[in-house]
């Protein structure tokens, strides 16, 4: 694999190309051009012509593209398959940096993070602070000139995962969910993965298509000599490819039903593993199991998660307590509302033995119709992966030139001082698995979406009726009409990397039902609910220029994971609603994100603004882009006479807002979201969920939360005579 050094160097020749599908964001190849708007093509960055003239290199545009929606509001119909020609396999980048730029040193070993000082072993967050984070860049223009209270913000892949964390941590088992997968990347970077006992990997395309017939066949040794090498190691690799455009039920579509234009969107990774927790006052050690669930928008390949701005929620939740009566209250008010009122009822959250959060995640995963009952951990503590000592034997080194004092239970030992919770070799089918954990610490809801016609008790299950069902669960009717919230209100931002066929009527209502402060009173599912107000009082979109693309780190050869055709990006009711990425003229940029091309898709409420009180609403960070194929589409069932909701793509994503984080570890005072960075918030203010803050003005009067969103929520620059948008086609 090629690596920046941050002195530049000669980029191979490379075609330019592009890659096409039919929907939302990334997809096939097939000839293509990426340009500016107009009739200007953008071709060549600015960032590195000189380099470019010198050594004569062509530049590469990948274009991850699926973003033509359906164009039919009511009644979406398949389109035949296209043609596509093979092309020949895309080198490694060797992207030209300049040095006269901030400069931040690759990824590093993990951090050091502060534990709080009310965390349990049952819930041991690697970073105490709201679990969202920023992926570990590694171009010298990335951002890590920073202070150590930003850096914080940043883990790399391995991190996120959850590999270069703990010592003594052993990995069980691992889900990977994504896109677009370069396995020869994740095979490089991850080489301790083939150690794993069980490794399952859900995915759509190769990061150069499925019609690159070259690349193609180097993927399908990668993952056959991957095979192999688990085998020797006595584990098992599954690679499972799903296209619902695939016939119904067969191996790679699980479906009932065939969407052609559909793809599986998420970006996931479910990681199952064993730590070892000292037992208080001495005496060995517990053996405690845990799953990590992390909601990603990076695609796995080197651009994503290196160069550009991507970004993750990642938590651990640990096992169920056998006994139902041992587990922990489901204590997150937005879990269990009574129907009067809204209010939390805690008695009836305690009853529940299972949560939202676990139900949400677990029928998800059962959509991908993989059901295989099989053990989820090795049979022996030896077959087991034993993170710290893999690195260790990669560089030579053993365990016992480590001083270590920690004590191994076996399976199913029970310490001196504690008993170990550990996952047994019980046979289960991966929903069953996923059911074998407590989430009810769960900081954030998951949202997804799923392919089909969802109809009855599932339509608010999936897309953005999902996603409206907890708006409003966050905000009842009582609190939404509060006198300070009626008297102004604050567009929806909505921050993508693809733009999809929208129509007028469609964005309108979209936006209307998920804003806090209509959606009680925008339903989609009825006809007679009009949706009136203004594009522009509704929601304010992000997307990148032209010139932001061309003078991002990799240039436009970077600008293929942005796509956007111009019949859909140059609608008119659109123009007035584009907005910048970055601040205009080398503005703030805490982060040091503005010329990492956004790769990141968020969807935010900030509140109304009234003095120095800027926080949000609530926040979705989500594989979800912009379109009726990621989101879903209400349209009327022939069939049944009644409504269904359309949706062509698995995507997923998590929502937070203040409801969310409440009482997650037992806050008292009202919670407030703020965005670090461009809204004056002091960096080192950021909490532990479990502890109390104070607001900036000195009052006890908020617990704030701060979240590193990359770019300015609250004021960013709308798109002047100067800019163009960004056209990939």
């Amino acid at each position: 694999m090629s690596s920046t050094n941050g002195a530049g160097g000669k980029a191979p020749s490379m075609e330019v190309i592009t890659i096409d599908s039919s929907d939302d964001d990334e997809g096939q190849v097939v000839p293509a051009a990426a340009s500016s708007s107009g009739q200007k093509r953008a071709r060549k960055s600015p960032t590195s012509s000189k380099s470019s003239a010198k050594n004569q290199n062509q530049e590469v545009i990948a274009l991850l593209d699926d973003s033509s929606d359906d164009d039919n509001d009511d009644n979406p119909v398949p389109k035949m398959d296209r043609k596509r020609k093979a092309r020949p396999c895309i080198e490694d980048e060797i992207i030209d940096i300049e040095s006269s730029v901030e400069v931040r040193k690759p990824a590093a070993a993990a951090r050091k993070r502060t534990a709080s000082k009310n965390s349990s072993a049952d819930n041991n967050e690697d970073s105490p602070v709201i679990p969202f984070h920023l992926f570990e860049t590694t171009t010298a223009k990335s951002p890590s000139a920073l202070s150590q209270e930003k850096r914080k913000y940043f883990q790399t892949l391995r991190e996120a995962i959850g590999l270069d964390v703990v010592p003594n941590r052993q990995i069980q088992w691992l889900v990977i969910s994504n896109f677009l997968i370069d396995f020869r990347y994740v095979y490089e970077k991850l080489p301790d993965i083939v150690q794993i006992p069980r490794v399952v990997v859900f995915y759509g395309s190769y990061f150069a298509g499925m019609d690159n017939i070259h690349f193609q066949q180097v993927q399908q040794l990668i993952m056959k000599n991957w095979k192999a090498a688990a085998e020797r190691n006595g584990n098992t690799v599954e690679f499972i490819r799903l296209v619902p455009g695939d016939p119904p039920r067969s191996k790679t579509n699980p479906l009932p039903v065939k969407i052609t234009y559909g793809c599986h969107h998420t970006k996931m990774f479910l990681t199952g593993f064993d730590d070892h927790v000292s037992n208080e006052g001495g005496g060995g050690s517990t053996r405690q199991s845990m799953i990590r669930v992390v909601v990603h928008t990076a695609n796995l390949g080197t651009s994503d998660v290196e160069y550009k701005t991507n970004g993750f929620y990642a938590q651990n939740f640990p096992l169920k307590e056998k006994k139902v009566e041992q587990r922990p209250a489901i204590v997150n008010p937005y879990k269990v509302w009574t129907k009067s009122g809204g209010d939390y009822n805690a008695s009836a959250a305690a009853a529940k033995s299972t949560c939202t959060f676990e139900n949400d995640l677990a029928d998800y995963m059962a959509s991908y119709g993989y059901n295989t009952r099989q053990s989820w951990c090795a049979p022996t503590l030896g077959g087991s992966l034993d993170i710290r000592e893999a690195r260790l034997k990669r560089f030579g080194q053993s365990m016992d030139s480590q001083s270590s004092s920690t004590t191994y239970p076996s399976q199913q030992a029970v310490n001196a001082n504690g008993t170990s919770r550990i996952l047994t070799s019980q046979e289960l089918s991966l929903p069953d698995l996923i059911r074998q954990y407590d989430y009810s610490s769960a900081y954030a809801v998951l949202i997804p979406s799923v392919p089909g016609y969802h109809q009855g008790m599932a339509i608010k299950k999936y897309g953005y009726l999902k996603l409206r069902k907890e708006i409003i669960d966050s905000f009842p009717s009582s609190q939404t009409l509060g006198e300070k919230k009626k008297k102004k209100k604050s567009p929806i931002v909505c921050q993508i990397s693809s733009l999809g066929s929208l129509q007028e009527k469609w964005l309108r209502k979209f936006f209307s039902a998920l804003d806090y402060t209509s959606t009680h009173t925008t339903n989609p599912l009825d006809e007679n609910c009009m949706a009136t107000k203004p594009l522009q009082s509704l929601t304010k979109i992000i997307w990148p220029t032209t010139d932001e693309i061309r003078n991002s780190v990799e240039g436009v050869a970077g600008g293929g994971s942005v796509p956007g055709r111009e019949a859909n990006l140059q609608k008119p009711f659109l123009k007035p609603l584009y907005h910048r990425w970055s601040k205009r003229d080398g503005g703030k940029d805490p982060f040091l994100t503005a010329r990492h091309i956004p790769h990141i898709k968020t969807v935010v409420q900030p509140s109304p603004s009234f003095g120095d009180d800027r926080s949000i609403e609530w926040l979705l960070l989500s594989s979800h882009n912009l379109s009726k194929a990621a989101w879903g589409q209400v349209q009327n069932n022939k069939r049944t006479g009644g409504k269904d909701c359309f949706i062509a793509h698995w995507e997923l994503g998590v929502m937070f807002s203040p409801a969310t984080l409440l009482e997650v570890c037992g806050m008292t005072k009202p919670v407030r979201i703020l965005s670090i960075g461009y809204d004056g918030a002091k960096d080192n203010g950021t909490i532990s969920l479990c502890d109390d803050d104070v607001d900036d003005d000195g009052s006890s009067d908020f617990i704030n939360v701060r979240v590193p969103l990359p770019y300015d929520v609250h004021t960013p620059d709308a798109y002047n005579g100067r800019d163009d948008y960004w056209i990939a086609e």
